[in-house]
């Protein structure tokens, strides 16, 4: 009988140590939200077929993302272009964090001017993670860009690393650019309007854009609807995801996110009205 127990414990000891390398094996799972700016999928097919939601300032609302998230179909992601908060502190943007977790949804952001106050984007970093970055996914290049500080819009820092982080995409990949202001944007919207200076910035950021081939980049700010520049880049403005609108409904204005389809290296986009 000591033999048999003998053999018994070795046995239950072995199951042990199985049981461990499971449970350890699903803490590496995937985790939602930004990732760091060098973090990739892991996906190396260049090209593939894929769809994605991108929505901008909700301006700290969940009814109309959780509108937007119930109509997410199974694989696509979602993109909040900034303005995720109207600006008052910690206590919001961890709330807005907290929510886009719950949702189990795989989300990416960028900050908007609301959630820098004062160009501050410390808070914004503390919650979200860096405020800019790149992520390989779908076979694509999705970068997400903060141009958003008014007086600044991209740091002479922050167009220095794009340089290079478009220089290091592989010839054929598909680039897909987000940010919050809309380079050059033609409407004045009085002090939260543009400055000389963002425009510089920014239409340099969009320079380098379209010389490494992006076909298009997402923005916010402006609350509506609207494609003002055919590009490349494409600008494409989607800002009605909660705040107030900027312009009439036949110009645009009204609340709504967009679904966009890549097919063989084309992107498209669906309007969908909430």
């Amino acid at each position: 009988m000591k033999r048999y127990g003998y053999w018994i414990c070795a046995a239950l000891a072995v199951l042990l140590v199985f049981t461990a390398m499971a449970f350890s094996s699903c803490g590496d799972a995937e985790t939602t939200g930004p990732r760091d700016a060098t973090e990739s999928s892991g996906e190396d097919a260049l090209s593939g077929d894929f769809s994605f939601l991108v929505c901008g300032d909700p301006h700290g609302r969940t009814d109309l993302l959780e509108e937007i998230v119930a109509q997410a179909g199974e694989g696509e992601f979602l993109v909040v272009v900034g303005d995720i908060t109207t600006g008052k502190g910690l206590q919001e943007m961890q709330g807005m964090k907290d929510y886009l977790d719950g949702t189990g949804i795989e989300y990416y952001t960028v900050p908007g001017d609301n959630d820098m106050p004062g160009g501050d984007s410390s808070t914004y970093e503390a919650v979200f993670g860096p405020d800019h970055y790149a992520v390989d996914s779908r076979g694509a290049h999705l970068v997400f860009l903060n141009d958003a500080v008014q007086g600044v819009g991209c740091s002479d820092e922050e167009l220095a690393w794009l340089q290079e982080d478009l220089a290091a995409v592989e010839e054929g990949r598909l680039i897909l650019a987000f940010a919050h202001v809309p380079p050059g944007a033609p409407v004045d919207m009085g002090k939260s309007g543009f400055v000389e200076e963002e425009t510089e910035s920014n239409r340099t950021m969009l320079d380098m854009l379209g010389e490494a081939g992006a076909p298009v980049i997402y923005c916010g700010h402006l609350h509506a609807y609207m494609l003002y520049s055919s590009g490349p880049p494409r600008v494409v403005v989607t800002g009605g995801a909660g705040g107030n609108p900027h312009l009439s409904e036949q110009s645009g204005g009204y609340h709504h996110f967009l679904r966009v389809t890549v097919t063989g290296g084309e992107v498209s986009e669906e309007i969908i009205r909430l």
